[in-house]
Formats: structure tokens, sequence, C-alpha cells
């Protein structure tokens, strides 16, 4: 750990392999298409005995690309719902994980906003950074502690072809380089000579590649047929020092919406069913 934790300082990531076990990360992934199973189903896109190994997964990515075409809504509310899987959650909190912060030095790690997880297809967006992001910085979006992490889990095996992230090898060392936001991203403009050591990271399921939230990176450009599966985590330290100073600062804000999402919904009598 020692030789982990000093390239790590060196150079503002880890790419372990074969880190987290494959069932559990493939949960995940699993629990996510049966979300837009579901959706299929109501959409009559499959029979209602369908179930993710009766459907190739061609077939799911075009039902996928054609739920986008035909009620976006439905597929964003269903991108929604992947964001709150149980197995998503324990994944985040999975043991291994927070022992492997701890070794690179955050004292008491902490989440720093929920889990998120990805889908990423230019057959997905209807804007460029809906699918492909370039190079930023997590941390002003975080905001939290300077030694803040982000654990970045591939839910597939993600090659060049998928869009592998690319990363700016000891960019962390330059401190805060955002410009500007956008749509939440931190954004960085790339100097010629950091844009020649952009570096794909190639990762396979049960992979995960940890970084500093002030290292620069980007997605890659996902030129294949198939959406790019993946998910991070993000974490803070409550011990580190001008974290406390600044109050435990926290960029986010959830709360409910005031209008009723779906009119007149629900009537006593739907209410009275479900408890008879």
């Amino acid at each position: 750990m020692e030789n982990s934790l000093d390239f790590f300082l060196k150079n503002g990531f880890l790419h372990l392999e074969e880190f987290l076990p494959k069932n559990e990360v493939t949960k995940v992934l699993t629990d996510a298409k049966k979300i837009f199973l579901r959706q299929f189903k109501a959409k009559e896109y499959v029979a209602s005995t369908a179930s993710l190994d009766s459907i190739s997964e061609t077939e799911f990515n075009n039902f996928l690309y054609l739920l986008f075409e035909e009620d976006v809504e439905c597929l964003m509310n269903c991108g929604k719902q992947a964001q709150h899987l149980i197995s998503l959650h324990q994944l985040s909190l999975n043991e291994k994980i927070i022992k492997t912060l701890i070794n690179l030095g955050i004292k008491t790690p902490n989440i720093s906003t929920r889990p998120v997880l990805f889908f990423n297809h230019p057959k997905l967006a209807k804007q460029k950074v809906f699918y492909k992001v370039d190079a930023h910085q997590d941390w002003r979006s975080m905001q939290g502690s300077l030694n803040a992490i982000v654990v970045w889990v591939p839910l597939i095996d993600i090659d060049k072809n998928l869009g592998a992230l690319e990363i700016v090898p000891k960019s962390h060392l330059f401190g805060l380089r955002t410009n500007h936001l956008d749509t939440g991203f931190g954004m960085v403009s790339l100097t010629e000579e950091e844009g020649k050591t952009l570096t794909a990271v190639e990762v396979k399921v049960g992979d995960v590649l940890i970084f500093s939230s002030f290292l620069i990176h980007q997605s890659g450009e996902n030129s294949s047929l198939a959406p790019r599966w993946s998910c991070h985590f993000r974490y803070n330290d409550l011990d580190e020092t001008t974290f406390i100073e600044r109050k435990f600062a926290h960029a986010y804000i959830y709360k409910p919406i005031d209008e009723l999402l779906t009119k007149d919904f629900p009537m006593m009598e739907e209410v009275i069913k479900i408890y008879q």
C-alpha cells in the first residue's frame, strides 16, 4: 500500500485491477437494466413475460434508444430511479473501498454526494455534455475537502471504443483549474502539453479507477453501438483542516418540486386498493 500511496500522491490516480467482486458490480448493472425492462413491458416493446436473459444486448440497447426517441421523460425517470438502487448504494459502502480511502489519507471518509450511475451514448443525449464531458475537475462541483477522492467503477468492460475515461496524470498538483461550469461540471481548458499527456484508462468489470477530485479528466469518444455503463462515488474527509474551517461547505441541494407530477393522482380508491 505504501507504493500505491506514493504513486497516488505523485500522479493523482490509481487503477486497481480486479478490486471489487464482479458479482456485486454486475448486480448493479442488472438492477439498473431491470428498471428499463419494466418500462419496455409497459410500452409493449417486449412481452410481459420477457426477462433480461431472453433479450440480447443489441435488442436491449435498441429498445433503450427507442424509448429515448418516443418518451424521453420516461427514459429520464428510469435513469433517476437507477440512482437510488440499493445495490448501487451498497457498492459505494464496500468495506474494501473505505479501507483504501483511509490508506490514501482520508482519515474519516464521508460521502460527498449520492452515488451516480451513468449510461452514456450519443443516441441517448440531446446535448454533448450528456454523453461526453470534455476536460474537467470534480472538485468544483463538490467543493468539499481538499483531499476528496472519486472512485470510478465500470459496470461493463470499457475500452477506447466505448469511450474509456481519459486522464491527465499529475494534473491534480496544479490545484483548481476550472474556468466555468457546464451542467454542473467544472470545465478546464487544457494546455497543448496537457492535451499530449491525456491517457485513456481501459478498465474491466471489477476494476476501479480512484483519483483526486482535482485530477483533470474527460470522457473518451464512444464510437460503439452500445452505451457506456459506469458509476462513481465521491468522498470527503471530515478531518481535513480546511474543510472544518469552511464549516463543512456542502454544494448540493436536494428538495422536492412543488407541483403534483401526475394530475389528479392518486384517487382515494387507488390508495385503499393497495391496503386491502
